[in-house]
């Protein structure tokens, strides 16, 4: 176990959320026992208590919050151990995986449904179907802004077929786990983009077994940025573009941003234009494979409903067999039928990781907390 059991709230404060460095998560809110932290702005707040620098519970040793989060110190090598048994070489820029596919569902409702080939949501519906798992912790479209999303627990397949498809706003799916505690499951798919689906692999590192062994799958989502709600859907979608999003139907992005409408139209937004309203969470996060979840899934490449998918870990190669088996998904290698998706996937994966600060900022930050300078964003 690794030595931050004298750690608590204000160092998670000052080292994670005031660099900048913190993404928004949620797994420090999920650990604490005693609802000290709520969640704002995408970001962890301390509730009931005077200042960051005071919590009475972490006075008293605890230290679930730092434990639990998974860009506290030294995360990725602890993480990187205890799956893969060593830490990721630089040149490893997707970081450890099996094999990478090209696949796509066999149900025409989670393609119809799904993003891209379906893959994700033709896996869960299969394993909730059978038992495997008891529920998935996604995101669903919100009720209250249009076109927002919101961490959902979905336990059947019209709840997963709701909550197919990407939103491109953040969703801080690890906080559906407390909806999922309430319901009393123990098999829930944790489903999210690298920085959520690394909370899996910290929680088990630093043995936050509570949350951790609710956790029977992790999938990750290649991500390179979401972005601000007012600057996708406001400033870009309505005011820009001139979008009724009673009429979006949904958004994709591919080399550019991609909205399609009810009337059949595609209408695009060019990329780099839309840096400026990169979501903050993003600006320092190096993880575009998602590195740390049992498969990772993203929609690079081919045209006409393929799923680029990476298998990592011996779970989700028996998942990954399993499914083939019988029958939820077909697949080919991604290498064979279409290498530039590969090549673009790495490409992206390098940039990512530019984002993490060096040494010499981590240390400075530590000494001095206050927030790093931003990594610029680029095409």
């Amino acid at each position: 176990m690794p030595k931050t059991d004298t750690t608590q709230w204000r160092d998670l404060f000052h080292e994670v959320v005031a660099t900048g460095l913190c993404t928004g998560c949620t797994a420090c809110i999920v650990a604490c026992p005693f609802h000290v932290l709520g969640y704002e702005d995408n970001e962890p707040v301390q509730l009931q208590e005077d200042g960051v620098d005071v919590c009475t519970h972490g006075d008293r040793g605890c230290s679930l919050c730092t434990l639990a989060c998974p860009r506290f110190r030294e995360w990725e090598s602890e993480i990187d151990e205890l799956m893969f048994g060593q830490v990721r070489r630089p040149e490893e820029l997707i970081g450890k995986y099996r094999e990478i596919y090209l696949a796509r569902a066999t149900s025409p409702e989670a393609l119809m449904q799904g993003q891209d080939g379906g893959v994700v949501s033709a896996l869960l519906i299969w394993g909730l179907e059978n038992g495997m798992i008891d529920g998935a912790a996604t995101s669903v479209l919100s009720d209250e802004r249009q076109w927002d999303c919101e961490p959902a627990i979905v336990t059947d397949r019209s709840g997963v077929l709701a909550s197919a498809g990407s939103r491109y706003t953040y969703s801080a799916n690890p906080l559906a786990l407390l909806k999922a505690a309430e319901m009393g499951l123990s098999k829930v798919a944790l489903v999210g983009m690298g920085c959520q689906t690394s909370v899996t692999g910290a929680m088990e590192a630093r043995r936050v077994n509570k949350w951790r062994k609710k956790i029977a799958w992790t999938f990750g989502l290649l991500c390179s940025k979401s972005f601000t709600y007012d600057g996708l859907m406001v400033e870009i979608a309505q005011n820009e573009l001139g979008i009724d999003l009673d009429h979006l139907v949904r958004v994709n992005i591919k080399g550019k941003l991609l909205f399609y409408t009810d009337t059949g139209d595609e209408i695009t937004y060019s990329l780099k234009q839309s840096h400026r309203f990169t979501r903050p969470g993003c600006l320092r996060c190096p993880d575009f494979a998602a590195e740390h979840a049992d498969i990772s899934f993203g929609g690079l490449g081919q045209e006409g409903g393929w799923t680029l998918s990476i298998v990592r870990t011996d779970l989700g190669q028996e998942i990954w067999d399993r499914a083939i088996a019988e029958g939820v998904i077909e697949v080919t290698r991604a290498m064979d039928e279409d290498p530039k998706a590969v090549e673009l996937m790495f490409r992206l994966a390098e940039k990512s990781r530019e984002r993490w600060p060096s040494h010499e900022e981590l240390a400075t930050a530590g000494s001095t907390p206050g927030l790093l300078p931003p990594k610029p964003e680029t095409d």
